[in-house]
């Protein structure tokens, strides 16, 4: 049993068995946001083959390496567009097109190869079969965005390497030849 001394005006008044507890509060609420974010980054803005010869596949370099990060519950997606649709030359006008394939020396063709590395963290970054090849098999670049790699989670400095291959036949207009590819990145 419990005892509680109440005083009251001077005089001590011992009650028996009655609990006063007296509770006062009050409560808080904490709210937070976090922005949406995605970054993309290539690490190159050049990549070259040198003189092309018939004779063989020919890959440049340095291979251009995109890094993504995004912290969208749904994950991000690498995005790959071609302006050309194949490596051009204006003088005199002629290009060496891009397709799905599998080059071979003495036959035209040009197109890339993805794959991911290690690094990073968070989700991990898949590569569409159209670009996840080896060898001299690479897939075709079209002047619309195609997916390159993407995720289905969160991540965070993930990277995305891709490999240029290029052939030309003993026909092939001589010239100086360039394309422009554009990596962007876009929430899921």
């Amino acid at each position: 049993m419990r005892a509680t001394l109440l005083v009251l005006a001077g005089f001590a008044v011992l009650i028996m068995g009655l609990d006063f507890s007296l509770v006062a509060g009050s409560t808080v609420t904490v709210s937070a946001t976090v922005a949406e974010s995605i970054t993309c980054s290539t690490n190159t803005a050049t990549t070259a083959f040198g003189t092309l010869d018939s004779g063989s596949v020919s890959t440049s370099t340095p291979n251009a390496s995109t890094t993504i990060s995004c912290n969208t519950g749904l994950g991000c997606t690498l995005n790959v567009q071609d302006a050309n649709t194949g490596l051009a030359t204006t003088s005199p006008a002629y290009t060496i097109a891009s397709a799905d394939a599998t080059l071979s020396a003495g036959t035209e063709g040009y197109g890339i190869q993805a794959t991911t590395t290690a690094s990073g963290s968070g989700g991990t970054l898949g590569i569409p079969a159209k670009f996840n090849k080896t060898g001299n098999a690479v897939g075709g670049l079209a002047t619309g965005n195609a997916i390159i790699a993407s995720s289905t989670a969160s991540v965070s400095g993930r990277e995305s390497m891709v490999t240029h291959k290029a052939a030309i036949s003993g026909t092939t207009q001589a010239a100086s030849y360039a394309d422009t590819i554009t990596y962007s990145c876009t929430a899921n």
